[in-house]
């Protein structure tokens, strides 16, 4: 997808959408920072994604339990929400530093929280809220 890629998406669907086609090409390893302010449909990103990666279950921010891992077909997808972490311990960095250089495909919210921590290649997308469901897109680095 082309650096500069933005789309506007008039529905929580046409979000979902849109990350089908992002992870299309995927062959894993691939990590995806999400940038957004709380609503802004990150977790919709990421259901859209799974769906995409064959996972059949129910996707849910793990606010409160930091990751989610969700068994796709052909790669386990790992969602991260940092939004309740203020300091990321040593041993939580470890943890993270295996998963998001693992072959599994990552989704991490709130990245700015663990930048030094995130691959070079990762990608990094913002998401903006316009009006009540509809949102920018966009790939910023």
């Amino acid at each position: 997808m082309d650096t500069e890629a933005s789309i506007i998406s008039k529905s929580p669907e046409e979000t979902i959408n849109f990350a089908k086609e992002l992870v299309r090409p995927c062959q894993g390893g691939e990590v995806f920072a999400l940038i957004g302010e709380l609503g802004s449909g990150k977790t919709q990103l990421v259901k859209g994604a799974a769906l995409a990666l064959g996972f059949k279950g129910e996707v849910t921010s793990p606010t409160f339990s930091l990751v989610h891992c969700y068994k796709g077909e052909k790669f386990d997808i790992f969602h991260i929400d940092l939004y309740r972490v203020e300091n990321v311990p040593s041993i939580l960095s470890h943890y993270l530093e295996e998963i998001l250089y693992a072959e599994a495909i990552c989704f991490v919210e709130w990245p700015q929280k663990i930048e030094k921590l995130l691959p070079s290649w990762t990608q990094y997308w913002e998401i903006t809220i316009i009006a009540q469901n509809e949102r920018k897109i966009k790939r910023i680095r």
